[in-house]
């Protein structure tokens, strides 16, 4: 099993279909990938996206992937990794796979110089709690998401 940074050299056709036909559940929340819109990530120099594969024969099998993003902070240049999404395959699960994929971030932080990682997850989803957990964060926050949705603020904001 191996993790690893994917970049505009690979073959991002083959791991498209791959993601696109991977076996992934409603905790995924999983939307089509196509080209395009993965070279357009990748092409910002502040992206990082990690796909974890299992190399057996005939082919390789993927086992989840990741985005996440180099930031900056607007006061003393502190460069962080703020980590958007890790998913694990629904049926590779409880293999270490989002645990190699979590280390690998991590290690792809330090290497960039960022003073910390940054993830946040949904206080009822205990298998990434979990995996979270296990791996020593240094604080584990109590946060409450918001989510506005443009075109509805756009529409509230006219009346």
């Amino acid at each position: 099993m191996k993790a690893r940074k994917i970049s505009l050299d690979d073959d991002l056709l083959n791991l498209v279909e791959e993601i696109n036909r991977a076996s992934w559940d409603e905790a995924n929340e999983m939307c089509k990938y196509d080209v395009e819109c993965l070279r357009a990530y990748l092409e910002r120099q502040d992206t990082v996206f990690i796909a974890c594969h299992e190399y057996s024969e005939p082919l390789p099998i993927l086992l989840g992937i990741a985005s996440s993003r180099l930031e900056i902070k607007p006061y003393g240049k502190a460069l962080w990794l703020y980590v958007d999404e890790v998913d694990v395959c629904a049926d590779q699960r409880t293999k270490g796979v989002g645990k190699l994929i979590m280390q690998t971030l991590i290690e792809i932080a330090e290497k960039a110089g960022c003073e910390e990682v940054w993830l946040g997850t949904e206080l009822d989803n205990t298998p990434a709690n979990a995996l979270y957990r296990s791996l020593g964060p240094d604080n584990v926050s109590n946060v409450v998401g918001y989510t506005y949705e443009t075109d509805e603020w756009r529409a509230a904001s006219d009346t």
